[in-house]
Parts: C-alpha cells; structure tokens; sequence
C-alpha cells in the first residue's frame, strides 16, 4: 500500500513538473495552445474568481521588482510543491499509507509556501532599499530648492543625476506627467507610493502639492521629512546592532562562559568531594 501511494504521489508530480514546463516555454514552444489559452482565459476568470487573485498576484510581483508573471510564478511554486511532495511520499514509503499521504501534503503545502515566503522578502527587501535611497535623494532635493526654482524642476534635475531604482521610477513618473491632459506628478506619486507601501514618498507628494497649489515653500517640509527619515534609519540601525549583539553574546556565554566556570570549578569541586567522602 505505501509503495501505491508513492506511486501515486510521483506520477502526480510528475504531472505537475511536465505543466509547469509547458506553461513556462508555451510562448516559444506551443504558440497555438498558448494563444488557445489567452482566449479562453477571459471566459474562465467568471466562474473561478481567478482575476482578482490574479491582479493581486501581479501587483506583488511588482512591489518585489521581478520580472515574471503571474502564471510562471504559480507553475514554479506548484513544481516545487509536487517535487516535495514526491520526496515527502519515498521518504515515508517504510511508514503507513497515512504517513505518506500526510508528508506529501505537507510537501505541496511547503513548496508552496516557500514561494510566497521568498516573493513577501524579496518585497520586504525592495521597500528597504527604495527607503534607503530617498534619504539622500530628499537631501539632494533640499540642495537644489535651496538655489531657487520650481519643486519639479529641483526633483527632475536630481532624479537625472543619481543612479538608482527610486530615481529611475522618479523620472518615469516625471515624464509621464509631462503628457497633455495626464494625471498630475503627485498623483501618481501617491499611486506609487501606495504601490510600494512607502509613506514617505505619499508625504513628499503632498509636500509638493501643497507648493504648487498654495505657493508655500517645500524646502522646509523636505528639509523636516529627510531629518525624521534619516532618524528613523538610525534607530532602526540601532535596534538591528542590539539584536546582532544580543545574537552574539548568548552564543558566547553558552558555549564559552559555562565550559570555562566548569574548567575553573573543577578543581574546588574536586576537593570538596574529596572531603566529603
């Protein structure tokens, strides 16, 4: 009976492998059941509630900044899953016929999920590093409203000369909103800082807005939003070199602290015994 279930379990990821395959390269090997499968993909978001996941699935992919849709993402989470979950039934083919159906389950379950635990770091990582660089950029920015100037001219002269993911994401934005009869620049800054889940850059939008519309000056508002972030990086900086120290010490003290009071105590313990016997 295990030996049926772990045959039953390899054929199905086999199965599953051989779809992945052929989802991954249906753009250059199967052309006809590729464009087979974008006709009937409207038809089939009805009654399977598919699209909204899907738009979901896609908006991670871009807050994480990879380069892949979302069908070739869900073919390689279910290769993973069925690759485990083959691994989960040889490895239980000695145990009962529960054993092998419940380690192939939990193998599905964990590649699965060990692909949607690496797209939530890879977002975590991304928002870090967009974080990260609009400190300087808000700095630069300060400098370039401080010679005089409009607020977008200032940003689009900074978002020309600094290097990086966050500008180049700046000046897509800037030149987009150049377009007669487009949205404003801090509307779609709002958007994308909504998109990125970074507030700052929502603040800085506002900061903008409030400029242009009112007249106000944004170099102070700048100025006070690169002075919170670059505190909040140090405080962040600070809790991150406590953990790494609290990390090391107990390590330390586990594993050289106790054996050198056992080496220190030895000799005393040693004579107290003595004394006792």
């Amino acid at each position: 009976m295990p030996d049926q279930f772990a045959a039953v379990a390899a054929i199905a990821a086999g199965a599953f492998c051989g779809t992945a395959v052929l989802a991954i390269g249906s753009q250059g090997w199967l052309p006809e059941a590729s464009g087979w499968w974008l006709r009937k993909r409207a038809a089939l978001h009805g009654p399977l509630h598919v699209a909204h996941a899907r738009r979901s699935l896609s908006d991670s992919i871009e807050r994480a900044g990879w380069r892949e849709t979302p069908e070739r993402v869900v073919a390689f989470s279910v290769a993973l899953g069925g690759a485990l979950a083959v691994l989960g039934a040889a490895s239980a083919s000695s145990m009962p016929a529960g054993s092998a159906v419940v380690l192939a389950l939990l193998g599905l379950v964990g590649g699965c999920g060990t692909c949607a635990l690496a797209l939530n770091s890879a977002i975590q990582r991304r928002r870090r590093r967009l974080s990260g660089e609009l400190v300087p950029l808000l700095e630069l920015f300060t400098l370039e409203l401080s010679s005089g100037g409009s607020a977008l001219s200032a940003l689009g002269s900074v978002a020309v000369q600094v290097e990086g993911e966050l500008a180049a994401d700046l000046r897509r934005l800037l030149i987009a909103s150049q377009v007669a009869g487009s949205a404003s620049f801090e509307s779609r800054l709002l958007e994308y800082a909504d998109h990125v889940d970074l507030p700052a850059l929502g603040s800085l939008a506002t900061i903008m807005a409030a400029s242009r519309e009112y007249g106000t000056g944004a170099s102070q508002g700048v100025r006070a939003l690169a002075t919170d972030l670059r505190r909040a990086q140090r405080r962040e900086l600070i809790a991150h070199s406590r953990h790494a120290l609290n990390s090391v010490l107990l390590p330390a003290a586990v594993g050289v602290l106790l054996p050198f009071l056992g080496v220190l105590m030895f000799p005393a313990v040693s004579v107290l015994q003595r004394s006792l016997h």
